[in-house]
């Protein structure tokens, strides 16, 4: 009987090698390596029992035995720590205590049972092989009980932290804990029955065999098991965490799963009438059609669909689909809100530019007879004016005329921001404009005790609407008068570079603080200008000048620091470059 014992511990020694070399390579958990050195501690004490069972003397048998209390002592301590990093899924033990215990314990027990011929404690002389047998009957000493006991302490500290894992895992886990007690308690049970009552198999200890079928049992529950794997348990937390309804339908619009929002939400998947819209959505995904939201009771949701493919056939039909419940309900009642609000801002922006111009319109007639009575007052064909009445009176006429500029800007301003203005596109002097507007501005500039000087001008020759030039430099020059110190110096200048020139007004004045490029150029708005009150206007001024500026194509910008003074600029294209772009010249009628 010797021989085939051998061959079945050799062939289970084999199985148990290759899943040993599969697993390793193959698979990832916690707690692998003290499993793989359980394998092999198992592994080498099948080959020990089997050399022992292929042996015919006493000698051999015991020499055999011996080997094998290296796997002995190894086996039970390095599944302990297996199951310990395994169940409780730490990488916080010891590596140095453990690689202690690993070492001192098993080595310890080899060594005893190795000496054992000089203290006789493991085996006793009794040991022998009786007549018309063919294995040893051992007679166990003290100090085999006392390693028996030392092992089960590992074997009961196993069992304690199965038990304590069974008292908090999910009813999920209960098999696979289930498994690994019965792998523990089933060698535990087959040694004391061996130890007690002299229970063998092929006349051999048969601790080793009940649990090598065991661990196998286990490396391909491992394989198939999902309770410890950490893609497919993340997977499924995800799927019943998510705040959103999730559904799976098969190929035949059954639903076979739903996570947690799902069960607890108000869409009662389960009703034909959601399930028949549903599937209606999934016809229509398979159309290439748009999905149509679902209104179930007070909510409205958006089903977003994904198709699941077979595995085995990509291309062919689905398996299922996949379906998201999205629910829109406030995301369209802010949607609808955003769009009244809107409809209403513009309707307001409307009435408030129809507002403008009508009063503008409505301001206009009775300015011009008002300004025009004043002027002829003035004349003096009416007659003589008092000198107190003539002073009043210039002052009406000069606020007249302030008022009147403002109604001219803000009608100015209407027709730009509704693309109602039409500029033209002419040659036109920018030296001569500019000159202009020096001269037409001296009074201005006297009242406000500022001096005004105008540069050596050169030939500037540009496209554009004579018109709209004259405005930007007006209501440049007149607000650099405006922010000027008192006795200060306003300078105008033209200077040319590659196909631009560049026409600049600088004054000495408080300058603009960074930053402030909105108010600007913004309408209706002013930089604050620090108590100087005598400076404010309408703030429409540069709003038009940038508007103009881009309509011709042309850049107004400014250069300011604080306390010494700003200057503007504006960049115009030369007549020469703009002759080769006839389609740029076009838009600028446009």
């Amino acid at each position: 009987m010797a021989e085939p014992a051998l061959w079945v511990v050799v062939g289970v020694s084999s199985v148990a090698a290759l899943v040993l070399f599969w697993m390793m390579k193959f698979q990832k958990f916690q707690g692998k390596n003290y499993y793989s050195l359980t394998f092999i501690a198992m592994i080498w004490t099948l080959l020990m029992i089997g050399m022992e069972a292929a042996s015919s003397t006493f000698s051999c048998q015991l020499q055999w035995a011996t080997l094998a209390w290296l796997g002995n002592g190894l086996v039970p301590v390095a599944w302990c720590f297996f199951v310990f990093s395994y169940i409780e899924n730490t990488t916080s033990l010891n590596k140095r205590i453990v690689g202690t215990v690993l070492t001192v314990v098993p080595t310890f027990i080899f060594l005893f049972a190795a000496t054992n011929q000089w203290h006789n404690l493991v085996y006793t002389d009794a040991s022998s092989i009786p007549l018309d047998e063919q294995y040893t009957n051992y007679v166990h000493g003290s100090g085999f009980y006392a390693i028996i006991a030392t092992l089960y302490v590992f074997v009961l500290a196993t069992l304690f932290c199965l038990a304590q894992a069974f008292t908090r895992a999910k009813s999920s886990a209960w098999p696979l804990l289930t498994v690994l007690i019965i792998i523990t308690i089933t060698p535990l049970t087959a040694n004391a029955a061996y130890v007690a009552f002299g229970f063998t198999v092929f006349g051999l200890d048969p601790t080793a065999f009940m649990f090598t079928f065991g661990i196998l049992a286990f490396t391909w529950m491992l394989v198939t098991n999902k309770t410890m794997d950490m893609a497919f348990v993340g997977q499924s937390i995800l799927f019943n965490t998510m705040s959103e309804p999730v559904v799976l339908i098969d190929r035949h619009k059954n639903i076979t799963l739903m996570n947690t929002a799902a069960k607890s939400s108000g869409l009662h998947l389960g009703s034909a009438s959601v399930l028949s819209e549903v599937t209606e959505n999934i016809d229509k995904l398979n159309e290439v059609q748009d999905v149509a939201h679902l209104t179930i009771g007070q909510r409205i949701y958006e089903p977003r669909i994904r198709a699941i493919q077979s595995p085995l056939d990509p291309a062919g039909p689905a398996l299922g689909w996949s379906i998201t419940f999205i629910d829109i309900t406030d995301r369209i009642a802010s949607s609808a809100a955003l769009e009244e609000a809107l409809k209403r801002a513009d309707d307001a922006n409307r009435a408030k530019d129809e507002f403008i111009s009508v009063v503008s319109h409505e301001l206009r007639t009775p300015l011009t007879s008002l300004t025009g009575g004043l002027t002829l007052a003035l004349s003096g064909r009416l007659g003589d004016v008092p000198d107190p009445i003539r002073s009043l009176l210039n002052i009406a006429h000069r606020n007249g005329g302030r008022l009147s500029r403002l109604v001219d800007n803000i009608l100015l301003a209407q027709k730009i921001d509704i693309n109602a203005l039409t500029l033209e596109s002419k040659p036109v002097d920018l030296a001569r404009l500019l000159e202009e507007s020096f001269e037409e501005n001296k009074m201005f500039a006297t009242e406000r005790g500022v001096q005004l000087s105008l540069g050596v001008n050169m030939p500037a020759v540009i496209n554009g609407d004579a018109f709209a030039i004259r405005q930007i430099i007006d209501n440049l020059i007149s607000n650099a008068i405006k922010f000027s110190s008192e006795h200060s110096v306003v300078e105008g200048a033209l200077r040319t570079s590659d196909s631009q020139i560049t026409l600049s007004i600088k004054n000495a004045g408080r300058g603009i603080p960074d930053g402030m490029e909105g108010q600007v150029f913004g309408r209706f708005e002013q930089v604050e200008n620090s108590g100087q009150s005598s400076t404010q206007g309408s703030g429409l001024g540069l709003h038009i000048s940038q508007k103009l500026a881009k309509q011709m194509s042309a850049d107004i910008f400014y250069e300011s620091t604080v306390g010494v003074g700003t200057t503007f600029h504006v960049e115009f294209q030369l007549v020469d470059q703009q002759a080769n772009q006839p389609a740029q010249l076009a838009s600028l009628s446009a």
